[in-house]
């Protein structure tokens, strides 16, 4: 299999006079949790589509596992597993039925497997229609597993999830990449970004602003580390003196903002030698996706 397991390059689709993805380039490594992360309506869902051979694109090139996505439709279908937004099964088909329906499109035993894989075992004389959101989406995974891709393909699967539903999916997401599955993720949940992905992509109005590592994107736009401490046993002169930016919005407390993470490690290693009270606040995929997009994503994956 090549390195590159997704090569796209200056891919366009439109719709009529709308413009849903423009000029878009990035390529996804074999082997890698890869995010493709934006707002509604930005074009992630159509790149996944075109990448799924679901679609045509209007201009551009992409290869998927080494297969041109003009020219070798069936064969990037045969080798790719996905998930959709909105999964089809049949509601009164019990869990197990429904992942053994799909192992037999497939051509393809070893659904009891996956079953224990997913962890659908404990509900799978369930019927899909009476399952929790968390059930339907290992359900889901399992479908798109049965296959036994190389990569899969998962178009916002937390959406919708409570909190502990959604951390128990990122588990089993995890778990993809420790049985060699590449997964090409979309999602707007920042948080779901940092836990899975090896790299990102951020898509805003159809356009890719940056592909990095998570690590690369919240040193390079994250606005630092930010170290908040009382003035006190000279914490104050030491912050003004050692951070790029002070903030002092409480007349007890100051805060220093370091675009060094090595100069924020050695003062609050002396901050912590003085005794002085300290909380450390971290930048993240939302600081970054504040500063490509101007705004956050609301929970429903709206730019406020």
């Amino acid at each position: 299999m090549a390195e590159h397991v997704i090569e796209v390059e200056d891919l366009t689709k439109n719709y009529g006079d709308v413009t849903a993805i423009d000029g878009v380039s990035f390529s996804v490594n074999e082997g890698e949790i890869f995010s493709l992360v934006g707002p509604n309506g930005a074009g992630k869902t159509t790149t996944v589509e075109i990448l799924e051979c679901l679609r045509e694109p209007t201009s551009g090139k992409a290869k998927v596992l080494g297969h041109d996505i003009r020219k070798e439709e069936m064969k990037i279908k045969e080798q790719i597993g996905v998930m959709p937004q909105d999964f089809n099964t049949f509601d009164r088909l019990t869990a197990k039925e429904n992942i053994k329906l799909a192992a037999d499109i497939y051509d393809k035993s070893g659904a009891e497997e996956i079953i224990k894989k997913v962890g659908v075992k404990e509900f799978e004389n369930k019927r899909f229609e009476d399952l929790s959101g968390g059930m339907k989406t290992r359900v889901g995974i399992g479908m798109a597993l049965v296959s036994d891709a190389p990569l899969l393909f998962l178009d916002e699967p937390t959406t919708g999830l409570d909190p502990q539903a959604r951390r128990e999916t990122w588990s089993l997401i995890k778990g993809l990449k420790r049985m060699n599955k590449t997964v090409f993720l979309t999602t707007h949940y920042m948080e779901e970004v940092e836990e899975l992905s090896d790299r990102a992509a951020v898509i805003i109005d159809g356009d890719i602003k940056i592909t990095d590592s998570i690590s690369n994107l919240i040193e390079r736009y994250g606005g630092g580390v930010k170290i908040t401490a009382s003035k006190e046993k000279g914490a104050e002169e030491l912050i003004k003196k050692n951070s790029d930016e002070v903030t002092e919005e409480d007349k007890d407390e100051l805060t220093g903002i370091f675009e060094d993470r090595e100069k924020a490690r050695k003062t609050l290693i002396s901050l912590f030698k003085k005794d002085c009270n300290v909380s450390v606040e971290e930048a993240g995929m939302d600081e970054v996706f504040l500063e490509l997009a101007g705004g956050k994503l609301t929970e429903e994956g709206e730019l406020a």
